[in-house]
């Protein structure tokens, strides 16, 4: 089967903010939840590489299967990692086709 005659795996891209807790390095931090946040093999979790930090605030995007429950694998996993995160927002979020 060639790359046209596949079937385009249908992706949504989320772009977020986390606020880490005070005295906890973003960077790091950063680094940490790449590692830690996998989602399910097949929803095929990809992070951005590098992330921005502003203000103390790490913004970054990810992109996930569209029919994973990005709230479920990524969000309320960050959400437990109350002693490191604040707070995280979704800053946008679109499917892509």
């Amino acid at each position: 089967m060639s790359d046209e005659e596949k079937p385009q795996e249908e992706r949504r891209m989320v772009a977020i903010s986390i606020r880490p807790c005070d005295g906890v390095d973003a960077a790091a931090l950063y680094e940490k939840i790449k590692k830690e946040i996998t989602s399910q093999p097949e929803y095929k979790l990809k992070w951005d590489d590098e992330c921005k930090i502003e203000a103390g605030r790490i913004r970054t995007s990810f992109s996930i299967a569209l029919e994973a429950d990005f709230d479920e694998e990524v969000m309320e996993v960050l959400e437990c990692m109350e002693d490191e995160i604040a707070g995280q927002d979704i800053v946008f979020q679109s499917a892509m086709e």
